[in-house]
């Protein structure tokens, strides 16, 4: 109790309006000082001015960013063959000529996602000894991977 008096007493040494406020009496009737005259003072204090926002023109508002500014930022690209919900277990018990079933049908586009979302649906064709993907339709609506 001692210590919460020398921690008081101190607050009061450096700003006593300080020290009511976060006095325990400063604020138990919704008052911020403990004085009669306490609202008088608070409102007097304090001052509320307007926000002045700048006046923009036609011009300035939504300014065209050029595509090139854009054309060198690296994203993440894959394409979804499908996908499939297996337990723990099932993991473990992988190996070598394992089978996972895919929830997608044979013949069923395959996404190409960025970044988590689907963009594009397309097929896979053979480029050289690689493959890719032909993009026969764009997403139009947003759908998460």
């Amino acid at each position: 109790m001692a210590e919460k008096r020398k921690k008081e007493s101190s607050l009061d040494e450096i700003d006593p309006d300080m020290e009511k406020a976060f006095s325990v009496d400063g604020y138990g009737e919704g008052q911020l000082f403990e004085d009669d005259h306490s609202s008088e003072h608070a409102e007097s204090s304090m001052h509320v001015s307007d926000v002045q926002f700048p006046n923009l023109s036609n011009e300035e508002v939504g300014n065209n960013v050029e595509v090139d500014f854009f054309s060198n930022i690296p994203i993440g690209l894959s394409v979804e063959l499908g996908r499939s919900q297996i337990t723990l277990k099932e993991v473990f018990e992988l190996s070598e000529g394992s089978i996972i079933e895919l929830e997608r049908l044979v013949g069923e586009p395959l996404d190409l996602v960025v970044n988590g979302q689907i963009i594009a649906q397309g097929e896979v064709v053979a480029i050289d000894s690689n493959y890719g993907l032909r993009v026969t339709s764009i997403v139009s609506s947003v759908k998460k991977a």
